[in-house]
């Protein structure tokens, strides 16, 4: 018997109704693993087929540096994504699609059109919060918002920045999924492997790190923050 089907993470006031498949939507390269690693492996030892759209590539997050390039980036992060899916012990579909990083918003109208050719009443959506406090977390959440209610999907949205920057504001009306020891440690490690936004590339300011030992606890520390309609 696998560790996963002996000890899970646990819904608070018990689990949400989820549908047949879910599609987890990841604006950036980590979103998934900071944001819904518990969840994923929630949703594995349950049996769910899960895919994670990977709405940007997250080549912006280093605009300024001379130590990488956008072309790069974009391959270690994939790298990245790779190697934390199978730290966190899942292995979702993936579908890439390629927006721009850092201009999700002026994209909204096709990744809606995206999203809604990707679910139907038998998905359960995942996206961020709404007001997550990043333009395009932000625009994400409110896509999939749109794309859900046309297809008939359920949305659940789930705080990411939010939990940083404005903690009770992302704890009320959420439910709360918390990690068991496996499940906390393997996020840990999943979180480590995207090196590039956890680790400075060079001493410079432009070269990082994105994500501050601060607020990477904040987004590690405590339960998962998910708003199930």
């Amino acid at each position: 018997m696998t560790a996963l089907a002996t000890a899970t993470p646990t819904w608070v006031d018990g689990p949400p109704a989820v549908r047949d498949r879910v599609v987890v939507l990841a604006p950036h390269p980590d979103d998934e693993v900071l944001g819904t690693g518990a969840l994923l492996r929630w949703l594995h030892g349950e049996g769910v087929p899960t895919t994670v759209v990977a709405v940007t590539d997250g080549e912006a997050s280093h605009a300024r540096s001379g130590r990488i390039s956008p072309t790069e980036l974009r391959r270690a992060r994939a790298e990245e994504r790779e190697a934390a899916l199978s730290v966190l012990g899942v292995a979702p579909a993936l579908v890439r699609l390629g927006l721009p990083d850092g201009a999700v918003t002026a994209h909204r109208a096709a990744l809606t059109e995206a999203i809604g050719g990707l679910v139907d009443a038998r998905t359960t959506v995942v996206a961020p919060w709404r007001v997550d406090g990043h333009p395009d977390h932000d625009a994400v959440g409110h896509a999939a918002a749109i794309a859900a209610d046309h297809r008939g999907a359920s949305l659940w949205e789930v705080s990411i920045w939010a939990k940083v920057r404005r903690p009770l504001a992302a704890a009320i009306g959420a439910r709360h999924l918390v990690p068991d020891a496996a499940s906390d440690t393997a996020k840990r490690t999943a979180a480590a492997c995207f090196r590039t936004q956890v680790r400075a590339l060079g001493p410079a300011a432009e070269d990082g790190p994105v994500v501050h030992p601060h607020e990477l606890a904040a987004l590690l520390d405590g339960p998962e923050l998910i708003r199930a309609g």
